[in-house]
């Protein structure tokens, strides 16, 4: 983590600028750097899945043929299970044939771990004891009369020493001038729970212009989410201003790459093969 709080610090000092634009800068140029590079690949992956698509869908429509009249003694089970095997196999060999590799769909996974470890140190710069669980669980805890800052408390004194910033008690803004302590008036956490609303609203309309119309499972996914997201804000009422302020610079940054990318490098939306079935989500 010392290297993510040089990254830090080098940037507060080099710009000049209060802690409440340094750190969304942080968030701006480590995603910049690191992340997107992953996500236009990833990106770039599932354009040409879905340029392909036209075709597998034919091939599931033609062997779903060959089995209802070549295969008719054979239950129905038995021949929806060898479609899909053979299908499956269609698919891997004309992925490894295209040079498709599925599993950068999942690079830009990498940036929890980044997240993380960035999260950790602004949580260490703020001198706060708990980790970033332990300040979420503190929303479930009754609070004490003797608990006016409580997610500020003693941290070791090597931790201070190390990676302590006291600028940042009156390098905040507007209503928070402190980001070592939660946001006084509670606005950061429920504004952060709407980034998050957003990302999902953003990916339920891509979804709808890809394939036409939301999935049952897709529809439910989204309703899980937004309750999911709409709990963040009770659940990082604890957080310092400081690691409210850096979550939401991410993930805002998240949600403007996507939508650029969207706008020059537009996913198509999925063409089927006449008498095909829709395509699954993913697919």
């Amino acid at each position: 983590m010392s290297q993510a709080h040089n990254v830090f610090t080098s940037i507060h000092s080099f710009t000049s600028l209060p802690w409440v634009l340094a750190l969304p800068l942080t968030a701006f140029l480590v995603r910049l750097c690191l992340i997107t590079p992953l996500n236009i690949y990833s990106h770039q992956t599932v354009r040409r899945q879905v340029a392909l698509q036209p075709l597998l869908s034919a091939w599931a429509h033609q062997l779903a043929r060959r089995d209802a009249q070549g295969h008719g003694k054979r239950s129905w089970a038995d021949q929806e299970k060898e479609l899909k095997k053979e299908l499956k196999h269609k698919r891997s060999e004309t992925y490894r044939r295209l040079g498709i590799r599925r599993w950068t769909l999942f690079a830009p996974l990498i940036n929890f771990p980044v997240w993380l470890v960035f999260m950790e140190t602004i949580r260490r710069m703020c001198g706060t004891q708990e980790g970033l669980l332990g300040l979420i669980a503190k929303s479930f805890e009754q609070p004490k009369a003797d608990e006016a800052t409580a997610a500020l408390s003693p941290v070791k004194e090597d931790v201070i020493s190390t990676y302590i910033e006291p600028s940042m008690a009156f390098e905040g803004g507007l209503w928070f001038p402190d980001l070592l302590v939660p946001d006084p008036i509670l606005i950061l956490p429920f504004a952060l729970s709407a980034c998050f609303l957003a990302t999902i609203v953003q990916q339920d309309r891509r979804a709808l212009s890809r394939y036409g119309v939301l999935s049952k499972w897709q529809i439910r996914r989204s309703r899980i989410s937004k309750i999911v997201v709409l709990a963040i804000g009770p659940l990082t009422l604890h957080l310092p201003s400081a690691m409210l302020i850096y979550w939401m610079a991410s993930s805002l940054t998240i949600l403007g790459q996507t939508m650029i990318l969207e706008s020059f490098l537009p996913i198509p939306p999925v063409v089927q093969a006449p008498g095909a079935k829709q395509p699954a989500a993913g697919n």
